[in-house]
């Protein structure tokens, strides 16, 4: 073996969506992390395009947001069409692409080659993350007897770079697969997909349309007695479409290999006659038959983990590939990120597998189910609106809800809401909502203040304290988080209180809300008014979150924006029993040895004893 030229923290193989997200997680740490892919550079066009609110606002807590929000293109109507009973298509149905609990657009789309350069761009200005392109794995071993010790690189990869045809050799104490559906990684772990491996033959194709279909720059479906065709409006006056090209029958004989774009145009030209439609540009086009897949396991020893398409594959007609890579990517990141800054147990990278999984299969069910009917040319006007509805919640992610575990606090029952904050729960997010700081008046929403930087959030809701009873109460929690926060670093405290701003002086509040840096002066964005702001209206968020203005509650927020818990504004004992359970145990074992730069280090594998937090 040649000797080992790199210690790493993280290793990410596959500069994708999954693998992108999960290092924008360190930016700003003294990590060494990298990530490694085959190719030569990010996508230059084409695959997929729909990213959901739930991904913008995790792209929002990067600080990234704004700028992909900038060059997407808004989903606003989504249209039906059908056949009548002469066979001519009909506009039979427009709906308002919008779900009321978001207040903001459900879905836009952009390429995900742009997305993939943003947040490139964005790892290249912290300098935290290094990529190395055309580089791949070609072998990756793993020492098992030192797997329990969270300061051992058990991991021994071999890497090849394929512009310069050599071999490396670096030792990581964890590893992210994020190398899409044919994941060399999962291969070589030898963990197996699980469902179908064959569906009807799908071509998609990105395209400049010259048409006179009135609802080009619209969602539309269009089912005629040729075909279905779905169309998404796209940046850049492109259009992308989904064509069902056998007519939506399961394990089809079409060869996907077969399809060509001419192929893809004419299908679509053939389902929206009467309509004229000629192809102008045609940057990207594909077609394949896509399985509804699971991997078997989402991680091996809790050393080695995988995400996105490595251990999920679907139709895109559901468009969550991207999305549902972003939150793995999310979640795993988050979590090794907080096990090697603060040295919490690593039991809490089991929680990545028991909360991922679940969403991963649900999606597949919900994706077959979902290919068949856009394939149907009999959908009535209810199924579709049912189908539709259904769609919104499940592919939002409002609906998600992880099981109890080490970090979402143990329930007697899964609770959809909890009675100090009705439209919270237990393992669910955080709503995205606008409030104004109370320093300067300037209203933020929710998840661009809450930054991607591995912390935990303690939300203080104290309701109105401008008034005697609640103030003397709000100082009274001040002393006890204050004597608190000694044992559980690691954790930021932001208030929203529900009183008129002009009625609150920060300078009159405990100084644990408005804490003291040496160098920095006063933190001023930390005390929030649920206020109206100047310009941009009230935010609302104590109905948003279903909480009484006079008892308030304390929400514990996870580092990636889903609930821990909920307590009310007495029970911070319930805080610090949640950061002690994190705690590391304590790991011995035996010391060893590997050759880093041609050095004998005794100390690379193991740490030998107990870490206090």
């Amino acid at each position: 073996m040649s000797p080992v030229s790199d210690l790493v923290d993280v290793l990410i193989i596959g500069a994708g969506p999954a693998g992108l997200t999960a290092a924008n997680c360190f930016n700003g740490t003294n990590l060494r992390v990298r990530v490694i892919d085959r190719k030569d550079g990010p996508e230059k066009a084409g695959r997929a395009d729909g990213l959901k609110s739930i991904s913008l606002e995790i792209l929002d807590t990067f600080g990234i947001g704004d700028t992909i929000l900038k060059d997407s293109q808004r989903c606003e109507e989504i249209v039906l069409w059908n056949p009548d009973k002469n066979g001519v298509i009909k506009r039979t149905m427009t709906i308002a692409d919008k779900v009321e609990e978001l207040m903001k657009p459900r879905e836009v789309t952009l390429d995900q080659g742009r997305i993939e350069a943003v947040m490139g761009e964005n790892l290249q200005k912290h300098g935290s993350v290094k990529i190395s392109w055309n580089t791949q794995p070609v072998d990756v071993k793993l020492d098992s007897r030192l797997k329990d010790d969270p300061e051992s690189y058990p991991i021994t990869v071999t890497l090849q770079n394929n512009a310069t045809d050599t071999i490396e050799t670096i030792c990581a104490k964890y590893v992210i697969g994020s190398d899409g559906a044919r994941s060399w990684l999962r291969k070589h772990l030898n963990i197996k997909f699980t469902g179908d491996l064959t569906d009807s033959t799908w071509g998609v194709l990105n395209m400049i349309p010259k048409t006179n279909f009135p609802d080009i720059r619209k969602v539309f479906v269009v089912h005629s007695t040729r075909g279905t065709v779905m169309g998404v409006p796209r940046e850049d006056k492109l259009v992308r479409f989904y064509i069902s090209m056998d007519g939506g029958h399961r394990n089809t004989s079409l060869d996907a290999k077969s399809v060509t774009a001419e192929n893809i145009v004419t299908a679509a030209q053939a389902i929206l006659h009467p309509y004229t439609l000629e192809a102008g540009n045609i940057p990207w086009w594909s077609a394949y038959c896509v399985g509804q897949r699971v991997a078997d396991e989402f991680s091996h020893q809790n050393r080695i983990f995988l995400a996105g398409d490595a251990v999920h594959t679907h139709s895109p007609k559901a468009g969550q590939g991207m999305n549902t890579s972003i939150q793995d990517g999310y979640n795993i990141g988050w979590k090794l990120r907080y096990c090697l800054e603060r040295k919490c147990d690593t039991a809490l990278l089991s929680t990545y597998e028991s909360e991922r999984r679940p969403i991963a299969q649900a999606l597949i069910n919900f994706d077959r189910e979902y290919l068949e009917f856009f394939a149907r040319t009999d959908t009535t006007h209810d199924e579709f609106l049912k189908a539709y509805v259904a769609a919104q919640k499940f592919t939002t992610g409002i609906g998600i809800q992880y099981p109890t575990s080490l970090v979402v606090q143990t329930m007697e029952t899964q609770a959809q809401s909890h009675f100090l904050a009705t439209k919270l729960a237990h393992g669910m997010r955080l709503p995205d909502f606008q409030m104004v700081n109370q320093s300067d008046g300037v209203p933020i929403r929710a998840y661009h203040r809450l930054s991607s930087d591995g912390r935990f959030r303690i939300l203080v809701f104290p309701g109105d304290i401008a008034e005697g009873a609640a103030t003397d109460r709000f100082s009274r929690l001040g002393d006890r988080l204050a004597k608190g926060l000694t044992r559980n670093p690691g954790v930021e405290i932001i208030t929203v209180h529900s009183s008129r701003r002009a009625d609150v002086e920060l300078m009159d509040l405990h100084p644990v809300f408005r804490p003291w840096d040496d160098e920095n002066g006063w933190n001023y964005w930390t005390v929030y008014a649920d206020d109206d702001s100047y310009h941009d209206g009230h935010g609302h968020v104590y109905e948003r979150c279903g909480i009484d203005r006079n008892t308030g509650c304390i929400v514990l927020l996870r580092p990636d924006g889903y609930v821990s818990l909920i307590c009310g504004l007495e029970d911070t004992g319930a805080i610090e029993g949640f950061f002690d359970r994190l705690k590391v145990k304590e790991v011995v074992v035996d010391i060893g040895k590997k050759e880093v730069n041609g050095d004998i280090r005794g100390d690379v594998l193991t740490l030998g004893s107990l870490i206090q937090v």
